[in-house]
């Protein structure tokens, strides 16, 4: 049973990880054994310096890793766009234990923050030092208050939870701005949640299993209201029924003028991974 609280219900007006089923072969990125437990803490640590993988498109690094009963997800990045879209947009990562494409469990996390107005930023060095602190102070606020998640799909396990809190099913996440300004995301989820069992066996080296980073961008002065409205209510505690998966809203408004433009892109990265094994 999972700890009951009442905190704010946020409306999360995510891009959704949801596709059309997947064809041809995917090739898995390499795993990666963790002798070790992660700390799930917002420092990356434990994890390679660099990231091993990066899209350049949707500016974002991540990686995964592996021990016999866990499954640990990492994502970074250093463009402040893109952090400020996943501040106050929000992140959702999800999973697909056949390799494919199609979610099945989710984490939302940071939640939309639909209150938090859209200062725009400038990406082109004409910030001024003042300026740059301002925006770092900015951002350091809005993770500082990125205090509330949501889980969908995880067996006695879904539904809003504060950050702090400890789950009996062993999910943890934790998202922070780095000394080099980097925007770090942690998670861990246990195989128990997703695969059914305590721990992995011999023959499980080398499952495919595919991870996906979406980000909803901002709606732009010319994009119709209608189009950002396909959102859905995230559960909270309390709150009737699971099946809260977000759907893909109306198409992106393009503008190749705009220095912006970054911030109105929708985003998802799909990447299929091994898992590893070692006795």
């Amino acid at each position: 049973m999972q700890n009951k609280f009442s905190f704010l219900v946020v409306c999360v007006m995510l891009f959704s990880c949801s596709s059309t089923k997947h064809s041809g072969k995917t090739a898995s990125l390499p795993g990666n054994w963790q002798a070790t437990p992660i700390v799930i803490d917002g420092d990356n640590k434990d994890w390679p310096s660099p990231y091993p993988n990066y899209d350049a498109q949707t500016m974002v690094a991540y990686a995964t890793a592996n021990d016999a009963r866990n499954l640990y997800i990492t994502m970074e990045t250093g463009d402040e766009m893109t952090q400020v879209k996943i501040l106050k947009r929000g992140l959702t990562v999800s999973i697909d234990t056949t390799g494919k494409k199609t979610p099945q469990f989710d984490i939302n996390y940071p939640l939309a923050n639909e209150n938090e107005p859209l200062d725009m930023v400038r990406n082109d060095g004409q910030k001024t030092s003042l300026a740059k602190k301002q925006s770092e102070q900015k951002l350091n606020s809005l993770v500082q208050g990125a205090n509330q998640f949501s889980l969908e799909g995880f067996p006695e396990c879904a539904g809003g939870f504060m950050v702090h809190q400890v789950l009996p099913c062993g999910i943890k996440v934790k998202a922070r701005i780095d000394e080099y300004k980097e925007l770090v995301w942690e998670a861990v989820i246990p195989f128990k949640l997703i695969f059914g069992k305590d721990s992995l066996s011999a023959s499980d080296a080398g499952k495919p299993i595919s991870v996906c980073f979406a980000v909803n961008g901002f709606k732009s002065a010319s994009t119709k209201s209608a189009g950002d409205n396909n959102g859905s209510m995230t559960n909270a505690p309390g709150m009737a029924g699971n099946n809260s998966r977000m759907r893909n809203p109306g198409p992106t408004t393009t503008n190749k003028n705009d220095p912006n433009q970054h911030l109105y892109n929708r985003t998802k990265t799909w990447k299929q991974f091994g898992l590893t094994y070692q006795h």
